[in-house]
């Protein structure tokens, strides 16, 4: 079995199990911070992982909905694990499948949940610049960075969550859990076979491990309706405001969502999403 240093793919599917480890770890650690995105007209590629933070998943799904017609966003990089990273910039490195620039692990706004690699980019660049997704240029023509507010730099998560899945699996060589990328931590990954870890706190199969306190939030904006609808506005009422829990997103629940948002700063743009309803709880 190759390991994470020995991989050559050019593609990172190779590792979607790692990944998946990554992802669950972070969401252990900082619930919530990577939001899913599902959206009838955004389309992820196999490697790409349909993660982003709140403001930026947001801002993007504004943009979709923004462009005309039915055209789908065909995303093929989103937020980026340090695994995939490593592999990039290692043929980076290396010469390797005609990449032309990669940020050292740790340091990509793909590891912070901030960017993405999109298809037709410049079909979809005025609609995406329209909601804060700023275009990199010429030098990487399919990349965009989220720049607006209420982002936070998470970077140093996607290789905190490695060291302590490391440790976790080997507690007589431990590395240091300080979110810095080091030549231990870069011995350690490069180390890993490349399907990850044998065990994974809290997980009975380490090689499909569930996703953490996403599943049971649902997004809510103005116009909809249902059961969800009503937990957010007896929520609402519980934080002190003095709305009627009838299960219809109408425009004073939508007030109370944007002052709410406010008082805890968040992004207040009346979506309800998982941070929304974290601080909620």
């Amino acid at each position: 079995m190759s390991t994470l240093g020995q991989y050559r793919n050019c593609s990172t599917t190779g590792i979607a199990s790692f990944d998946l480890q990554l992802i669950h770890q972070i969401q252990r650690i900082a619930p919530g911070v990577l939001q899913r995105i599902n959206h009838p007209r955004i389309q992820f590629k196999k490697a790409a992982h349909p993660y982003l933070q709140a403001p930026a998943a947001a801002a993007l799904i504004k943009a979709v909905e923004a462009a005309p017609g039915t055209k789908l966003l065909e995303i093929e990089s989103c937020y980026r694990t340090l695994g995939q990273q490593f592999i990039l910039y290692n043929h980076f490195l290396n010469k390797r499948c005609s990449i032309p620039a990669a940020a050292r692990p740790g340091d990509s706004n793909h590891n912070g949940a901030l960017s993405i690699d999109a298809r037709e980019y410049f079909w979809w660049r005025p609609y995406l610049e329209r909601f804060d997704w700023d275009w990199l240029g010429s030098f990487d023509p399919p990349h965009f960075d989220f720049k607006g507010a209420g982002t936070k730099d998470m970077r140093w998560l996607s290789i905190k969550a490695f060291q302590q899945l490391y440790n976790f699996n080997n507690p007589k060589a431990r590395i240091i859990e300080d979110g810095k990328w080091g030549i231990q931590t870069q011995l350690a990954l490069q180390a890993v076979p490349e399907t990850g870890f044998k065990k994974i706190p809290g997980v009975v199969d380490p090689q499909r491990p569930p996703e953490v306190n996403l599943a049971r939030f649902s997004s809510l904006r103005e116009g909809m309706s249902g059961s969800a609808v009503i937990v957010l506005q007896q929520r609402l009422k519980k934080a002190g405001f003095a709305i009627e829990a009838d299960g219809k997103f109408g425009p004073k629940t939508l007030a109370a969502v944007k002052e709410f948002q406010k008082k805890k700063e968040l992004v207040a743009d009346g979506t309800v999403g998982i941070q929304t309803w974290q601080a909620l709880s």
